[in-house]
């Protein structure tokens, strides 16, 4: 697993996610009876009821704020682990604030805390893993591949469909500030059209078109490279159909990406 889920992009995933985490800590506890859990819970169906309602109000605070964010913080699957992870020990630590005021011993919330991560936190992290891949595995499915007459559908940073055009007619995509410009052949004529989104919201798309990152501002169309040259610097550019004379720029990043399907 490489990539972010895009279905935890919606509202009814991120739904399934606040249920499904507080959910599997309670069947734990109920139907497995691990013993470390069950001996923090002190087998008490209230204290049992209280830490899944934590749990649960825990889940709605963060991912609700998740969801409103999906388009003003581009999730990658670096930050998505670290929200996963702090949802964990936020639950955490109100469930061994709880249990502190409850019990009244002479135990401190940190000890609390450390005992909550490692019981509640190994099973809700179990969740969080199983949750994700199959979400990643869905998107495996619904992620075919575009042919190049395909229609390919540009949405704006707000989802409203902007543009459409065939895979074939586009030549390159080219980022400008808070922008794209798709460069796009009609009746062997280049156009371009300007839509407000970022490269990362189209690069899911662009993927499947067949298209290839060559620059952190640039993708291109394979189809209408006519050759890649290296110039004295060790700089390399990639000439396109009615692209700019002087090539788009291709990093040595993308370099041998790039090389491999020409």
């Amino acid at each position: 697993m490489s990539k972010y889920p895009q279905a935890l992009g919606k509202f009814f995933p991120n739904l399934i996610f606040t249920l499904a985490i507080p959910a599997s800590f309670l069947a734990s506890v109920l139907l497995y009876e691990p013993k470390a859990l069950c001996a923090l819970m002190s087998d008490n169906h209230f204290t049992i009821v209280i830490s899944f309602s934590i749990i649960l109000g825990t889940m709605i605070l963060t991912r609700l704020p998740f969801w409103l964010l999906r388009k003003k913080l581009p999730m990658t699957l670096w930050r998505y682990f670290f929200w996963c992870l702090g949802e964990i020990l936020i639950a955490c630590a109100f469930t061994a604030l709880f249990l502190v005021l409850l019990d009244g011993s002479s135990d401190t919330w940190f000890a609390y805390w450390g005992r909550c991560i490692s019981s509640i936190g190994s099973i809700l992290i179990f969740a969080y893993l199983v949750l994700t891949l199959l979400y990643c595995y869905l998107d495996s499915l619904n992620a075919e591949p575009v042919s190049n007459d395909a229609r390919l559908k540009f949405y704006d940073s707000r989802h409203q469909l902007k543009f459409i055009t065939s895979a074939s007619s586009v030549t390159y995509i080219e980022s400008n500030e808070n922008y794209i410009q798709v460069h796009y052949l009609e009746n062997a004529i280049p156009k371009t059209v300007q839509i407000r989104t970022s490269m990362k919201n189209i690069e899911p798309l662009c993927e499947q078109a067949g298209f290839a990152r060559a620059h952190r501002c640039y993708i291109i169309n394979p189809l209408h490279v006519k050759q890649i040259r290296k110039e004295t610097g060790g700089l390399t550019f990639a000439d396109i159909t009615d692209g700019p004379e002087e090539g788009i720029p291709v990093s040595k990043k993308y370099y041998g990406s790039i090389a491999a399907m020409l």
